[in-house]
Order: structure tokens, then C-alpha cells, then sequence
């Protein structure tokens, strides 16, 4: 009886050690850390993974700021960018995933993760803060309607924040609050 008991120990540790190592392969594989970390998760920080494999498409500004898209995730978002994945997924610090629209435009990428963070617990109030520092007056964090249905149809308009919106209705559910027709530059 001893012997079983044992050899079911040694399993399970065995499997554990191969469970810590997947997750730390997970890390060892993301090109672009995570600048903070929040320690009151499974995982300190969030995962984008994404098909895009050049690290430099990361490098466009996101609107009218002087902050790159990774960096707007990475430090704002305490988002780690793990390049050319399988599948472009966003994996949160409780390790729920989710899927995202396949691009190679990571601007699109990034607009796409900061609204699925945005609907998370600590991620809402990281969006405020984010809102709040770099568009205020321009976005009203408390008009910003998560999941908003809006017509697809594509009438171009450019945010005060700098971003393109496909309609003034997508600009509305972002809580943009002054737009002008046509995209941004």
C-alpha cells in the first residue's frame, strides 16, 4: 500500500513540475514583457498573443500620443506581447482567454485588447486612469458602452483622440466626445 501511495506522489509532483514548466515556456516566449505587474493574480500580468511576428509593428503611436501601441499595453495595461502565435488571443491574469479578430495591424490588435480589458475588474479602472491622463475632455470614460452593436456601415470619422473609427456610432460607444468626418492622418 506504501508503494502505491508513492508512486502516486512521485506522479503528481512530476506533473506539477511539468505544468510549472508550460507556463514558464509561456514566459521564456514572449517577445515584449509586461513593464508592471499586478501580484493579486494567478499571473501578474496579461498576454496578448498575436500573429504579427515583427516586434517594430508595435512601435506606431496610438492616436494622438507620443506612446507606442507596446507600450500603451505593456506599461498602461500591464500587457505582455507574446509575437508570432498560433492565434491572436488576449490571456488575462486569471488565464481566461480571449479570442481576437486576426490582423496584422497591430493598432487594430491593440484597440481591440484595451476594449476586452477595459470590461475586467482591475482593467476598467486602468482604462479611467489611462482616459483620464492622455484624452480628458475628449473621451468621457462613463459614456463608453462595452459590447456596443453600432451599423457597420464604414463612414470614416477621426476621434479627438487621435484614433479612427469606422462610423460617429463606434466613436459614440468609445465614449469619444468630438470627432470630425473623415479618418485620422
Amino acid at each position: 500500500m506504501k508503494n502505491i501511495f508513492f508512486t502516486f506522489l512521485i506522479i503528481n509532483l512530476l506533473s506539477c513540475g511539468e505544468a510549472k514548466n508550460e507556463v514558464s515556456d509561456i514566459y521564456e516566449s514572449i517577445e515584449l514583457p509586461a513593464l508592471r505587474i499586478n501580484n493579486t493574480f494567478v499571473q501578474p500580468f496579461r498576454i496578448l498573443k498575436t500573429t504579427i511576428s515583427d516586434a517594430s509593428k508595435f512601435d506606431v503611436k496610438y492616436g494622438n500620443t507620443d506612446l507606442t501601441v507596446g507600450y500603451v499595453l505593456r506599461y498602461y495595461f500591464y500587457t505582455g506581447i507574446d509575437l508570432n502565435a498560433d492565434k491572436t488571443e488576449l490571456i488575462s491574469m486569471n488565464i481566461q482567454s480571449f479570442a481576437l479578430q486576426e490582423s496584422d495591424n497591430s493598432e487594430q490588435i491593440t484597440r481591440e485588447a484595451i476594449s476586452e480589458i477595459r470590461q475586467m475588474a482591475f482593467g476598467s479602472q486602468e482604462f479611467k486612469e489611462f482616459i483620464e491622463k492622455y484624452f480628458s475632455g475628449c473621451v468621457d470614460s462613463s459614456k463608453v458602452v462595452n459590447n456596443c452593436v453600432y451599423p457597420t456601415v464604414y463612414e470614416p470619422v477621426c476621434g479627438c483622440n487621435g484614433l479612427t473609427y469606422s462610423n460617429s456610432s463606434a466613436a459614440a460607444c468609445d465614449g469619444v466626445t468630438n470627432y470630425q468626418e473623415g479618418p485620422c492622418p
